[in-house]
C-alpha cells in the first residue's frame, strides 16, 4: 500500500469511528480535519470534496457492518423468518446500536435529497438488499424487500423505545 492510500485509509478509519460515536451533527470540513488529524486542505487533496470523503466513509461503515454480520451469522441461506429473527437480535445488541442510529440519520438526510447522503444511502440500501437476498432460501428471495422493510421499521421503533408486536 502506497503512502497516499495508507493515509486515506487512516483518515477514513478515524472519521468512521467519529461518526459512529457522534453522528452526523457538526461534520463541517474543519471538524472532519480535526478528527482525522489532517488539515482541511489535505482532506481536499486526498478526497477532492467533503462529499466524496463522506461517501467513502459511509461505504466503509456499511462494508464493515456486513463483514461483522457475516462473521456472526455466516453466509449460508435460511428462511426469511429465521434471518429476520437473527438480524433483529443483532440489531438490538449494543455493539450495533450506534451504527443503526447513524444509518437512520443518513436515511433522513437522504430523504431530504441531501448529497452525498441520497446517493450513498441508495447504494447502501441496494447492497444491503442484495446481502439479504443471498442469505434467503432460493424460494423466499422475493421476500427480501418485505424483510428489509420490516427489519428497518422494527429497528426504528426499537430506537424510539416503541414496543412493536
Amino acid at each position: 500500500m502506497d503512502k497516499v492510500t495508507a493515509k486515506k485509509a487512516q483518515i477514513i478509519a478515524q472519521i468512521t469511528q467519529y461518526l459512529i460515536e457522534n453522528g452526523m451533527a457538526d461534520i463541517g470540513l474543519r471538524k472532519l480535519a480535526a478528527v482525522s488529524g489532517a488539515s482541511d486542505r489535505m482532506l481536499i487533496y486526498y478526497f477532492e470534496t467533503k462529499e466524496a470523503l463522506l461517501s467513502q466513509v459511509l461505504e466503509a461503515i456499511a462494508a464493515g457492518f456486513t463483514e461483522q454480520l457475516d462473521a456472526l451469522l455466516g453466509q449460508h441461506q435460511r428462511c426469511a423468518a429465521v434471518l429476520l429473527s437473527e438480524l433483529l437480535a443483532l440489531g438490538g445488541a449494543p455493539q450495533f446500536r450506534a451504527v443503526i442510529q447513524l444509518w437512520f440519520e443518513v436515511v433522513g438526510l437522504a430523504a431530504r435529497g441531501q448529497e452525498p447522503f441520497a446517493t450513498s444511502a441508495t447504494a447502501i440500501a441496494k447492497n444491503w438488499l442484495q446481502w439479504i437476498e443471498h442469505r434467503l432460501d432460493a424460494e423466499e428471495r422475493r421476500q427480501a424487500i418485505a424483510l428489509f422493510a420490516e427489519l428497518e421499521g422494527r429497528l426504528m421503533l426499537s430506537l424510539l423505545a416503541v414496543n412493536a408486536p
